[in-house]
């Protein structure tokens, strides 16, 4: 029979031997777990948080009189590394411009060490370790830059177009793993991640980041207690099975969709994982430097009361909605011949900038081919194509096209109940099916 005592020591010995990440002066790691606790069904559960910032990567190479002291020769050296590289980060500036910290202000700063890869020599120690900054404690030393270290909370809808399939939180997306791959500590961005419950499979679904509905989307913020929602949106394509992937990346952030940036990306050897978490670390820089720039800023309205709700509209996605002249669509799907993305990228930009107009979508990419566009106007169906055509696009029916060279313009829209009256004369009828709109003066 083992003493207690015996029992508790081997026990101590088992704990020691099993490998781990190793942590400096029993410090926890950045993304450490919270305790267990009765799980709530009703409750949804996040990936990650705040945490520190993580410096990753950090390669050391000391000597020392032992083991020990060479152990504790490489940690330092790391955070002399990796406070340079924390605030070239941070700054967006070179490392050659950080402040100068002594050893004892980093050791204040630094909250653990994490080690990857380590060799321990008797007067020698090679290692690869993740330097884990305190965010309030490292934020006194990043001066006007201490704004950043820490931004509000955003809940991510990783939005994955594979083939003709549109996905974000349903089991399997590769997408979605390689968000949950993100470490809190490597960015500033608080990126809230769902480990999703089939009700929030159902609430956080890829058409969801469509919608306008301003009532469901208080809803949300207040049901996972974020500021507001970050909507990385990734158009994969694949040449063939186990072949070459690409893949368009398209970042956006806010109910709204506001585009932030798009980056496309390759991988020759197929290699889906790879291309995920490239696509994971662009959309980050992206985010990061629009919040450098204060373009990350919550929406107020999602927090307090401040529309009526008279004048709030759901225009989510219309499926085979049909549009009548001189009434104003919600949404409009049109077909748009993209031989190449740099011909998709000119077309969004004309169809953004044209008055009347909302918003435009991607809602479907083939290269090659044609790709689908979902427009979001604010005028009548009639007066949008009259932009449109102003604009040298000429829209037919659901396919948007380049106007041809000697194509006749469209006459100007006039606007029903004008200030023009109506009077019977003797000229001759219009032609058949031609809008009166269209006509000069609106006669009929």
């Amino acid at each position: 029979m083992i003493r207690s005592s015996s029992f508790v020591a081997f026990l101590m010995a088992l704990a020691l031997a099993v490998p781990g990440p190793a942590t400096a002066q029993g410090l926890r790691a950045a993304d450490a777990r919270p305790g267990k606790k009765a799980a709530d069904p009703g409750t949804p559960t996040a990936i990650g948080g705040s945490g520190g910032l993580v410096i990753s990567g950090v390669d050391v190479d000391v000597g020392g009189k032992s083991p020990g002291d060479a152990r504790l020769n490489g940690w330092r050296e790391a955070q002399r590394q990796a406070w340079p590289a924390l605030w070239a980060r941070m700054s967006g500036l070179a490392p050659a411009t950080a402040p100068k910290l002594a050893d004892s202000a980093l050791d204040g700063i630094v909250s653990a060490i994490e080690v990857e890869r380590e060799q321990v020599g008797p007067d020698r120690y090679v290692a690869r370790l993740a330097v884990v900054f305190d965010r309030v404690r490292a934020s006194s030393y990043l001066g006007r830059y201490a704004n950043l270290a820490s931004s509000p909370p955003f809940l991510v809808i990783p939005v994955l177009q594979d083939a003709a399939t549109r996905q974000a939180h349903e089991e399997g997306s590769p997408w979605l793993a390689a968000w949950s791959r993100l470490r809190a500590g490597e960015t500033p961005i608080d990126y809230v991640r769902i480990r999703p419950t089939p009700g929030d499979v159902i609430l956080l679904n890829a058409w969801q980041a469509e919608r306008r509905h301003l009532f469901l989307w208080r809803m949300l913020i207040d049901r996972y207690q974020v500021a507001d929602v970050l909507i990385p949106e990734l158009v994969m394509d694949r040449s063939f099975s186990g072949g070459p992937v690409s893949g368009l990346l398209i970042v956006r952030f806010g109910p709204a969709g506001r585009e932030l940036g798009r980056v496309r990306l390759s991988n020759r050897a197929g290699d889906v994982a790879g291309l995920t978490d490239a696509a994971v670390r662009e959309a980050d820089k992206l985010y990061v430097a629009a919040l450098r720039a204060g373009n990350l800023l919550p929406d107020p309205s999602l927090i307090e009361e401040q529309t009526p709700p008279a004048e709030l509209e759901d225009t989510g996605p219309q499926f085979d909605a049909g549009f009548e002249a001189g009434a104003a669509a919600q949404t409009l799907s049109v077909r748009v011949q993209t031989p190449d993305d740099a011909t998709l990228q000119s077309i969004q930009r004309t169809v953004a900038a044209t008055p009347g107009v909302v918003g435009v979508r991607l809602q479907s990419l083939v290269l090659g081919g044609e790709s689908t566009l979902e427009i979001i106007p604010a005028v009548s169906l009639q007066e949008l194509r009259y932009a449109l055509d102003q604009r040298g696009l000429r829209l037919d029916g659901t396919q948007l096209r380049r106007r041809a060279a000697g194509e006749t313009p469209l006459a100007p829209v006039v606007p029903v109940g004008g200030e023009a009256e109506i009077e019977e004369t003797d000229a001759p009828p219009p032609a058949q099916g031609a809008p009166k709109s269209l006509l000069p003066g609106g006669k009929g």
